[in-house]
């Protein structure tokens, strides 16, 4: 941006700036701004190129106006630009070059031809591409003719990110060749010289950051690398002279803007630290200003920006100048050194701010130097510093050492004598840790042995209540086969008896009779043989293959069947069942066997905790046991909920623990709710969660994946 000090315009212009014709009598060496005289047209017309076109309805506008105040540029996202040349004599048919910034997107055509193209022009985000050429010439012939347009198809959509710190929307100036080159070359050689900075800095944040991990306790090499490297960040931007994407250029301004305050802060912070300053009110009100001026660099308007910023790096260098003075005063170690670094960079930051805020046309060097020596002084002079202590650190380290080597020497002999020692000590400890973990091994192999023995245990108690709830639930449908059977016999004679009599019509009754008692004995049969196989699935000792899988009929006859277990075992128990299924639940893949385990060992701890309830409940108590399933967000949801007597908040982290039981000994092994845990979490890949109030219930809810 700062290149754009040095084309200051000297244009002639015979016409105001509401004039639809501009005159151009002649080329000042340092080039004439065109950006007088436009008429812009939202929209996209490929005859608004020609040159006969008349654009005199079209909209008078400045297109150099920043992009952050050409709400028409920004609202139509894509439309034309004109511009009408009257050319004197002397100038006709002469070669020049234009010179554009831009911040979208364009085709510029010249008398109705089509001379370049910046980017990809579109009224869509997606498809255009914007282009800043930042400068680069553009040779041209001026035609012959008196009257010449300058016709500029441009798109910039809304969507683009821009800063409101002054970007032009469109800028053109016409230079002479020479020139134009002249400062194009020194514009990129700035670039170079901002890379060779960035190389500095990034080399002094390696160094420091290697010394301070070696040595933590020294936290200003810290902050002297968070500077380098904050530093560096900000000369980014000499990566920037070859790259002409505009919204990358914006975050890159954005970058820049976010890292120059926390420059400031490092700056302070490690002038604070090397000094052993207290950080009282002055330092915490200056870190806050360098964090508030953030917002404000970006509310800035028209270069406002840049002055925000260096008034405030201008507060920071001062306050690091009473730092340094006070540590003259003090002759504190190394305070001259950084004092005479200090003021250098200070000098440099104050002239380089002045230089930017006022436009002071300087040359390339000047500014390259003031720049350099800006930001790399106080950080060289530091390093400077930091590297002649560590020598003198390290010198006398060496005498330390020198003197801890003679110790040694004499110690030595001592500990000879303490390791052969230590070699017997360790033979004996050794024949000991043998012995041990010998009797560990041991130990270890019964306790798994037990372990299996109290797995097949559960695995048997549970296998006995399933058995017991089947023995129920396998009456019903043997009655039922049984009753039809001796019925069916009934009708067969019947049967028999009407056909001797000739009586077709009554057979036929009689046999649609048997009809529909066969396919009852046969309903009732599959019922019986569902149930049967079943538990021969809950019997296997290995989890099978995960298959689609109805979980609502899947929980149903669990639950049935853990009910009537229990009603095995106590006939003067009774709950009420409510089941609430999602009718639209599609089959989910899970192992039927593991997931059956799963449910019936949460039914038969939810029936056990609402009987136990019932023993000390009054008669108002209704035992209340409920299952749910649902899908939320791609998760197959099981609930079972019981009205029981609760789980005390202190065991709830416990109860998912192997061998961990509230029951009474002898009824339980404690290996249930661990089971299911492994065959929720771990075979299948879902989760269980347990919400429950003491004496008013409890409710466990099972999440499973259903891809």
């Amino acid at each position: 941006m700062f290149i754009i000090w040095f084309f200051m315009p000297v244009v002639a212009f015979a016409a105001s700036k509401a004039d639809t014709v501009i005159h151009l009598d002649s080329i000042s060496k340092w080039g004439n701004d065109l950006n007088q005289g436009w008429k812009f047209h939202a929209g996209d017309n490929a005859a608004w190129a020609e040159p006969a076109f008349d654009d005199s309805n079209w909209q008078a506008i400045f297109p150099a106006t920043p992009i952050h105040f050409l709400h028409e540029v920004r609202k139509a996202q894509i439309g034309w630009f004109r511009l009408r040349l009257l050319i004197s004599k002397a100038l006709r048919g002469k070669t020049f070059a234009i010179r554009i910034y831009q911040m979208g997107a364009s085709e510029i055509y010249m008398n109705g031809k089509l001379i370049i193209q910046y980017g990809k022009v579109s009224s869509t985000y997606a498809q255009e591409q914007t282009y800043n050429p930042n400068g680069e010439p553009l040779t041209i012939q001026l035609s012959d003719k008196p009257e010449q347009i300058i016709a500029i198809r441009y798109s910039y959509c809304k969507q683009n990110v821009y800063i409101n710190n002054g970007n032009s929307a469109f800028d053109m100036a016409i230079v002479p060749p020479a020139m134009a080159w002249n400062y194009y070359t020194n514009y990129t050689n700035y670039f170079v010289h901002r890379a060779f900075a960035l190389g500095i800095f990034m080399i002094l944040g390696v160094l420091h950051l290697a010394i301070y991990v070696g040595y933590r306790k020294r936290k200003i090499n810290l902050y002297l690398s968070l500077l380098s490297f904050v530093q560096s960040a900000c000369f980014m931007n000499a990566f920037y002279g070859n790259v002409h994407n505009t919204t990358f250029l914006s975050n890159a301004q954005i970058f820049f803007y976010l890292a120059a305050p926390f420059a400031f802060i490092f700056y302070l912070t490690m002038v604070y630290e090397l000094f052993n300053m207290p950080k009282k009110l002055l330092y915490k009100l200056l870190v806050a200003l360098c964090i508030l001026i953030i917002p404000f660099e970006f509310l800035g308007q028209l270069g406002s920006t840049e002055v925000v910023l260096g008034s405030c790096g201008i507060v920071v260098y001062l306050e690091i100048t009473r730092i340094s003075i006070i540590a003259l005063r003090r002759k504190l170690h190394g305070a001259i050194l950084f004092f005479c670094g200090h003021l250098i960079g200070f000098f440099c930051f104050f002239a380089f701010n002045y230089i930017t805020v006022f436009n002071v046309n300087v040359s390339f060097d000047i500014l390259v130097i003031t720049v350099d020596l800006a930001f790399l002084s106080p950080a060289l002079f530091l390093s400077i510093l930091l590297a002649r202590e560590f020598a003198q650190n390290n010198i006398s380290l060496k005498l330390k050492l020198e003197e801890v080597q003679r110790l040694s020497e004499k110690n030595l002999a001592q500990e000879l004598e303490k390791q052969q020692l230590l070699a017997s000590q360790n033979e004996l400890l050794e024949h000991q840790v043998i012995e041990r973990t010998r009797e560990l091994n041991n130990s270890l192999q019964n306790l798994k042995s037990t372990q299996n023995q109290l797995i097949q245990s559960e695995k048997m108690a549970s296998l006995g209540e399933l058995t017991a709830g089947i023995a129920h639930e396998i009456q019903n449908p043997l009655n039922f086969v049984n009753n039809f059977s001796e019925v069916s016999a009934e009708l067969t004679q019947e049967l028999k008896e009407e056909l001797r009599s000739g009586h077709t019509e009554d057979a036929i009754a009689i046999a649609n009779d048997l009809e529909q008692n066969l396919g009852k004995i046969k309903h009732h049969g599959k019922r019986a043989d569902a149930i049967v196989k079943g538990m021969l699935q809950h019997s296997q000792s290995v989890s099978g293959s995960k298959e689609p899988t109805n979980i609502n009929a899947l929980a149903n006859e669990y639950m049935r069947l853990s009910y009537h277990g229990l009603r095995a075992k106590d006939k003067s128990f009774n709950a009420e069942l409510v089941t609430h299924f999602d009718e639209k639940l599609p089959k989910v893949n899970v192992i039927p066997q593991d997931m059956g385990r799963v449910m019936l060992n949460l039914f038969n701890n939810a029936f056990y905790a609402v009987n136990q309830k019932q023993k000390t409940a009054g008669e108002e108590y209704k035992p209340e046991v409920s299952v749910t399933t649902s899908i939320e967000k791609g998760q197959l949801i099981i609930q079972v909920k019981d009205n029981g007597v609760g789980i005390l908040d202190s065991i709830k982290e416990k109860i998912m623990q192997p061998f961990f039981t509230t029951k009474p000994t002898g009824e339980g092994t404690g290996l249930g709710l661990s089971l299911t845990y492994d065959m929720v979490v771990k075979g299948h890949g879902g989760s269980i969660q347990v919400n429950s109030i003491e004496g008013n219930g409890s409710e466990f809810s099972i999440q499973l994946p259903t891809n």
